[in-house]
């Protein structure tokens, strides 16, 4: 299936709610949406209603992806599980398989029960009609997209790396650690080497234990967590090239993958726009939305589909890496010529409205504005992307928030 610029994400907090701010995000930054699963689905249309809902996905914005669930069974000496017959017997072995719902076991439910299960407990929610819930039910079944298990076997992945003449998995292993613990390592000094000792059970052959001073069960647990997350790295990849998604790793996930040359993990390395957005917002001191809060779809497709929206993503996507310093920078530039604008002649009478935010009659068209927002909107349109985040993006959120107050 060919990449596009679609995110595959999940976004159901751990309390069961709508991850509104990432969902919004989301949909401003991608051209589609997955829902990685649809235990979501109740949640989603509790915040964005029924009507919502099916907006974003008659009009592509959004989808299901996925079929019968699937996971990493992860093993090693201390939790053989599955693998107990296998040789776990020592620190520094390893076991992971993909396990997943067989979807041809007539006593498991079928991707259509299942979405049906999770969108009965919509009717929960005030005000939603079992026959548009009906309708909603149909959209999601025609425009999902399938995960087939069978493509999610990740061993072969792992293979690849350890096949790799530079030695990748070490360097991975290593920036693993530097980055998530307090551990102080030199790349130089250090030897990792993996070798598959039985069917997807691993080895790991380090000095890291000498250089350390640590005993091999200690090893063990340090080199488990960069061990089954790259291997947990490489099913969500396998997910998300099965469903044509180019994003939708975590931070970690990310890190993780970076070092790689291939072309496939450039792409997902590269196509995220999420982290760089998140950048920008938090250092222009603009909040994201909360969990729960509902999301008005009409006005959040409006905002999206704004010229001044297509500006930001491509800006974003062609950015390829972009210092805190230099967004304060650009950041100041906007505030510059807001300024600048300020003092123009035209708009002279306005520097008290912005402010105070008090509401005056514009002295053109004599119509009453209120606040620095609307005299944004009016005489400083196309901003530009920073313009964009502190304006346009700003005012929807503050009206998002200050309508379920």
């Amino acid at each position: 299936m060919t990449i596009t610029r679609t995110l595959y994400s999940g976004f159901q907090s751990k309390d069961g709610v709508l991850e509104s701010g990432r969902l919004v995000e989301a949909i401003l930054l991608f051209d589609t949406v997955l829902v990685s699963g649809s235990a979501t689905l109740p949640c989603l249309i509790d915040s964005a209603g029924l009507a919502g809902t099916m907006r974003l996905l008659e009009e592509g914005r959004l989808a299901l992806a996925g079929g019968f669930p699937n996971a990493q069974g992860t093993y090693d000496y201390k939790q053989p599980g599955f693998f107990r017959n296998r040789p776990l017997d020592r620190p520094l072995r390893y076991g992971f398989e993909t396990v997943f719902v067989d979807p041809k076991n007539p006593n498991n439910p079928s991707v259509e029960e299942r979405i049906a299960k999770d969108l009965a407990k919509s009717k929960r929610v005030p005000g939603v009609d079992s026959k548009e819930l009906s309708r909603v039910q149909d959209r999601i079944l025609e425009t999902m997209r399938h995960i087939d298990p069978a493509s999610l076997k990740t061993s072969d992945d792992l293979r690849a790396d350890i096949a790799n003449k530079e030695n990748i998995l070490q360097r991975l292993f290593v920036d693993y650690l530097r980055r998530e613990t307090d551990l102080s390592l030199k790349h130089e000094n250090i030897e990792l080497y993996v070798e598959e000792v039985s069917d997807e059970v691993f080895e790991v052959t380090t000095n890291l234990g000498s250089l350390l001073g640590l005993g091999g069960e200690e090893i063990h647990d340090i080199l488990k967590k960069p061990f089954f997350g790259i291997t947990g790295t490489n099913l969500q990849l396998r997910r998300m090239q099965a469903v044509g998604a180019a994003s939708g790793l975590r931070p970690s996930q990310a890190h993780l993958i970076a070092d790689r040359i291939d072309f496939t993990s450039n792409i997902h390395a590269q196509s995220d726009l999420r982290q760089k957005f998140t950048r920008i917002r938090e250092i222009a001191e603009v909040p994201a939305l909360d969990a729960g809060l509902k999301v008005d779809v009409d006005m959040l497709l409006r905002l999206r589909n704004s010229d001044d929206a297509r500006v930001l993503r491509d800006w974003l996507h062609d950015s390829t890496k972009i210092s805190d310093e230099e967004i304060r920078v650009l950041l100041g530039g906007w505030r510059q010529k807001l300024g600048e604008a300020l003092k123009t002649k035209q708009v002279k009478g306005f520097r008290w409205l912005a402010s105070t935010g008090i509401g005056v009659a514009e002295p053109i068209s004599g119509i009453i504005i209120s606040g620095l927002d609307q005299f944004l909107g009016k005489f400083l349109p196309g901003m530009g992307p920073i313009g964009f985040i502190i304006g346009d993006y700003k005012r929807y959120l503050d009206k998002q928030s200050k309508g379920q107050t």
